[in-house]
């Protein structure tokens, strides 16, 4: 239950982070293609900086989303097991797509 809270505290924080995150990506692309911004450093944003802390509160972001089906697939009987499995099935694909992303 406790897991549950904290993950509502900070999905609640986090969707205002990806919310700017999106924005910004929106914003450096349109600086790459439409010259709002100098081409350059927009397309250092795009590229370079905003890709990785994207991905990072996108997989926060569906996090919740993915112990809440859990719960609603009745897999496990433990609230704790629930957490686990979606904390780690979460990490593993952040894990995974950010090693993507470097290579």
């Amino acid at each position: 239950m406790f897991a549950g809270k904290l993950l509502n505290k900070i999905d609640k924080f986090g969707v205002w982070i990806l919310m700017c995150l999106v924005l910004l990506f929106v914003f450096s692309g349109f600086g790459m293609t439409k010259h709002i911004m100098d081409p350059v450093a927009a397309k250092y944003i795009h590229t370079q900086i905003l890709p990785v802390p994207l991905l990072i509160f996108f997989c926060i972001h569906i996090l919740k989303s993915v112990r809440n089906q859990f719960k609603k697939w009745n897999i496990f009987s433990n609230e704790t097991a629930i957490d686990i499995y979606a904390y780690l099935i979460t990490l593993i694909i952040t894990l995974i797509l950010i090693w993507l992303y470097f290579h």
